[in-house]
């Protein structure tokens, strides 16, 4: 029964179930049609309202696009009219071209027939210039030999007069010219020269005073008994130390040093005083040996003053020592140390006038005389030498060549050559700086003389000025005026290679015309 109730209830509970389960699916249903009837009056007011946007869109399109068509219409027959004309300029200029080239063609065709016309009558100006050639060859054949005949001589006999002539001829004009051109160029640069050389000098306040380099030693009374005479132990000593002889006059008041080594004389003056100043009789040698430490200390620092005194770096140690050594070299009694500082100076001051390396020319001028400080043992000129010793030290090629070339045995390298020659020539040529010996001179005179009067047509030959100017006459019949700069400059040249000189000497050749006549 229970059970029965219980089945009646499940039933009646599923009967619930489906009727509210279709009940919910009823109502869904009708709420999804409603929904759909919605969704499609929405799409059909979208569909209308899409469609009238497209229809206005068509609309407006269809105007655009007649306005673009219009104004690229517009653009084309702009484009075609500019083309148009374009094809008309390029036509017309065509034309023109055409017209040019036909009147070329008309030119071209006008001169070559005229080219043909002077064609034929070059041939026959041609053939009548050949037979005119022939006809000249036999006449000058003719006259020649008329000529051969007539002067008693062969053509080539002629032609050599005729050569020798033509070439006085050439070398009378060139002498001519070399004459005026030296005037003209001579002059200015001796202008210039000496008004460089004044304002240098007139700067220049150096003094200097004069050499004596004795080689005598004088002794004080009783002097030559503290030596033992002439044959005492201590002079045969110093000579053997010395390596030089020593002579003692007859009345024992000097001693005479036989050398021209400053520094030997140096050495033994002082070896001689030192050995008078002492109460006892030294070793010799070892005095000696002493001696030559000191002179050895005070040529470095005579080389150190004198780059010192120039404002100029010290050079290599060998360079620097033989400077110093010039302290006791000299030339013609000018002290050689002296002088190339001097020299120095002179060359610096020019080079600041002319724009150059004051420095640089300072430097090879101070070093010109670098090789006088050698002993004679070495050959070779003291400029050569020297030239050699600052090339091997490293000195630069402008101070090497200018050592080298102050004396034209090297050519001039540079402007710095020039000067250290000019500020040599000026140093040693200064008033009171040198000296001569008589026999040194009158031999000297004796060959600048020789040498000039060797020359052909010279007639006579005067020294003046101390040597320092040659004065030549030459034979007015012998030596024409036209030859007088070839001459003048020949006999200068054979002087600067045969003698030795300091300085300068000026070289005038003279030549006198004179006619005479007496009136009665």
């Amino acid at each position: 029964m229970v059970a029965a109730q219980l089945v009646a209830i499940g039933v009646a509970l599923l009967l619930g179930v489906g009727a509210g389960v279709a009940l919910v699916r009823a109502r869904g249903r009708v709420r999804a049609r409603a929904r759909l009837a919605e969704a499609e009056a929405r799409g059909r007011a979208v569909l209308e309202e899409a469609q009238r946007a497209a229809a206005l869109t068509v609309r407006e399109g269809a105007a655009g696009v007649r306005e673009r068509a219009l104004e690229l219409e517009r653009d084309a027959a702009a484009e075609q009219a500019a083309y148009r004309q374009e094809c008309e300029l390029i036509a017309e200029r065509l034309r023109k071209l055409e017209a040019r080239a036909q009147r070329r063609r008309e030119a071209l065709a006008s001169q070559q027939e005229a080219q043909r016309a002077r064609e034929g009558a070059g041939s026959a100006r041609e053939a009548e210039v050949r037979q005119g050639g022939v006809r000249a060859r036999e006449l000058e054949a003719s006259h020649a030999s008329a000529l051969e005949h007539q002067a008693g001589q062969t053509r080539a006999a002629l032609c050599g007069q005729l050569v020798e002539v033509l070439v006085e001829e050439a070398r009378s004009r060139s002498a001519d010219r070399l004459r005026n051109l030296d005037a003209g160029q001579t002059a200015e640069v001796v202008r210039q020269a000496k008004r460089l050389m004044g304002v240098v000098t007139q700067r220049y306040g150096g003094y200097y005073p004069r050499e004596r380099g004795s080689a005598t030693i004088l002794l004080a009374e009783g002097q030559a008994a503290k030596l033992g005479g002439a044959e005492g132990a201590q002079l045969r000593a110093l000579r053997a130390v010395a390596g030089i002889e020593l002579l003692m006059s007859d009345s024992g008041d000097a001693l005479r040093m036989d050398t021209g080594d400053g520094m030997v004389r140096e050495l033994c003056r002082r070896a001689v005083a030192r050995l008078l100043a002492e109460d006892e009789v030294r070793d010799p040698q070892r005095l000696v040996e002493a001696i030559k430490r000191e002179l050895e200390r005070e040529v470095a620092d005579y080389g150190a003053q004198a780059f010192r005194a120039l404002g100029l770096p010290l050079a290599a140690t060998e360079i620097v020592e033989l400077v110093g050594r010039l302290q006791w070299r000299t030339s013609y009694t000018q002290n050689q140390y002296r002088h190339s500082i001097e020299a120095a100076q002179l060359a610096g001051m020019m080079a600041a006038e002319l724009g150059l390396d004051v420095a640089l020319a300072r430097r090879a001028t101070l070093l010109h005389d670098l090789g006088k400080s050698l002993t004679p043992l070495t050959e070779g000129s003291h400029a050569l030498i020297g030239a050699a010793i600052a090339r091997r030290c490293g000195e630069p090629e402008a101070v090497a060549n200018a050592i080298g070339a102050h004396h034209g045995e090297e050519p001039m390298g540079s402007p710095y050559a020039w000067l250290a020659t000019a500020a040599d020539a000026m140093s040693g040529g200064r008033p009171g700086a040198r000296r001569e010996v008589v026999e040194s001179y009158d031999e000297r005179i004796g060959d600048l003389e020789q040498i000039a009067a060797s020359f052909k047509g010279v007639q006579s030959v005067h020294a003046v000025q101390a040597g320092r100017e040659l004065r030549i006459h030459v034979e007015e019949q012998r030596v024409r005026d036209a030859d007088l700069p070839a001459l003048c400059q020949a006999i200068a040249q054979k002087i600067s290679d045969e003698v030795v000189f300091p300085g300068q000497i000026r070289v005038t050749v003279i030549r006198e015309f004179r006619a005479v006549a007496e009136a009665r």
